[in-house]
């Protein structure tokens, strides 16, 4: 976009207690944190991420162009200067006002947690499609500016994505853009330039690869963004989560409760749930509707609860909103049901954690169904993590598969023993590091009404030795279901198949 068709904003009245080097103020149509920037009369903000070195940033964002510089500190410079407290939280503000301050003209709702964030914006997005016909999101699974879907999005994303994603989602006339808030995003202060109608709280359960001081930081900045809620804005937040009920108490803010087993504003009642299928009966306020739904277990019931809840703000009609959220039936690598042929069911989940993977086998296992899982050992996870991996894989599933594919077999091996660590049974576990060969062995040896569960890569794709094309657990189940079904094991066959089997790492 060029410069002209860009608002003009003077720092000095966005930044009133800010001083100037150089000029008495600066004026600029647009912005950016990195010093290679092609945009024409922009500022360069100094220092927004840790590893960069401010002083020969500059240099380098003068010779692009830069008319001016945004730091938190005095830089030697031959532009005019305006030093702030903290560049991170003034370059977001910068971004929004460059792109002319898009959420005064967009309904805007952030969902932040430690667990359920991508869920939850997906069921919310889609009760706001029916309700308002387009919708923006933001997501770790894609975005869509209200008229384009299928958008690359970043975990990760900086202030001017967001700021970007949010003009064009302005200009393509969309009434509401909802934006899951990582943790990536809090860290790096990239949302501080927001402001929310509604604020959605997942969880604040302890992440099991979070430390107590990055659980701590989630609050936090949890707390920071109470004040970017606009005049009229809400909390909406799951009362049956108890630590995030401690937390509501002691900040009190405006805010709506939605729970499955806690009283709330809007609550849920189980009905029928079946494999593949299940039903809630929700109230808000004086109205009932039901919801029926593919998306299995609990924890996505609660996301439900919380679109529920989002229209429930909104003062839209319930029945409004549960037709919305029944359009959404299936979330990529997320408890996602492979649609076969097969007399048994199969599943994709990301769960690369113990509670994760709990949560999804509970979804499953409810009505006493058996599962198989095909479990890709966890990476980056410490001896004592793994071991709780397996613990929740031995009580939990019928028979296990471990597979290694983040890691050759020769320097993933220390892993596979120390999740076995946490089996009482270690032969019951068979482990086959092909994670093809993985998913063939369990849909093969499968029977009608039992259920598998591939988990650890949900919608990510992974590679292995024989072939180096990616590929991800939906596809390939959906492939070798139909040779399957086509070629079916023969009692021979089964008997080739021992119940443990290792594969050694190969020599130097």
């Amino acid at each position: 976009m060029t410069s002209s068709l860009r608002p003009s904003v003077s720092l000095k009245q966005l930044f009133p207690s800010s001083q100037f080097v150089g000029a008495d103020d600066i004026v600029c149509h647009a912005c950016d944190s990195h010093p290679e920037s092609p945009m024409m009369d922009w500022v360069f903000a100094a220092g927004v991420t840790p590893w960069t070195q401010p002083d020969r940033d500059v240099v380098t964002a003068i010779n692009h162009g830069a008319v001016a510089i945004l730091t938190d500190q005095l830089l030697p410079s031959a532009v005019p200067q305006c030093i702030v407290h903290d560049v991170r939280d003034a370059y977001a503000k910068l971004a929004m006002a460059t792109a002319g301050q898009p959420c005064e003209r967009i309904l805007t709702i952030g969902v932040v947690g430690t667990h359920g964030k991508t869920s939850a914006s997906l069921a919310i997005a889609s009760m706001l499609k029916q309700v308002g016909k387009s919708v923006a999101y933001h997501s770790s699974l894609g975005g869509s500016d209200g008229i384009q879907s299928g958008l690359s999005c970043e975990a990760d994303a900086d202030a001017m994505l967001l700021a970007e994603w949010l003009r064009a989602s302005v200009e393509n006339g969309t009434p509401a853009a909802v934006i899951e808030l990582t943790d990536e995003m809090l860290r790096s202060h990239s949302c501080q330039g927001l402001e929310f109608d509604a604020l959605v709280f997942t969880s604040l359960r302890k992440n099991q690869r979070s430390d107590k001081l990055q659980a701590r930081c989630v609050e936090h900045a949890m707390v920071g963004l109470l004040d970017q809620l606009k005049p009229h804005g809400v909390v909406i937040y799951n009362a049956d989560d108890a630590r995030l009920n401690r937390w509501i108490d002691r900040h009190q803010p405006e805010a709506i409760a939605y729970g499955l087993d806690a009283v709330a504003d809007v609550s849920g009642r189980r009905m029928r749930s079946a494999p593949g299928e299940q039903s809630l009966m929700v109230t808000a306020g004086k109205c009932i509707a039901p919801i029926t739904s593919k998306l299995l277990g609990d924890h996505n019931a609660r996301h439900m609860l919380a679109a529920a809840a989002v229209g429930y703000s909104f003062g839209l009609e319930l029945f409004e909103t549960t037709r919305g959220i029944e359009r959404l039936q299936r979330i990529p690598g997320r408890l996602q049901r492979v649609l076969t042929d097969a007399p048994f069911q199969v599943y994709v989940d990301a769960a690369d954690q113990a509670d994760r993977l709990a949560v999804a086998l509970h979804a499953i296992t409810r009505h006493g169904t058996p599962v198989t899982c095909v479990a890709e050992v966890p990476d980056a996870a410490t001896p004592d993590q793994l071991a709780a991996y397996g613990r929740v894989l031995e009580r939990a599933a019928g028979r296990i598969i471990l597979t290694q594919s983040r890691r050759s077999v020769r320097f993933g091996q220390k892993a596979v023993w120390q999740v076995l660590d946490g089996c009482e049974y270690p032969a019951s576990v068979q482990i086959v590091p092909n994670r093809k060969s993985a998913i063939e062995l369990a849909l093969r040896h499968s029977k009608p009404g039992e259920a598998i569960l591939l988990c650890g890569w949900g919608n990510e794709t992974w590679t292995n030795d024989q072939a180096a094309k990616p590929m991800n657990d939906y596809e390939v189940a959906m492939e070798l279901a139909s040779e399957v079904a086509n070629a079916p094991i023969t009692v021979a066959e089964a008997a080739n198949f021992p119940s443990l089997k290792i594969y050694p790492g190969r020599a130097a």
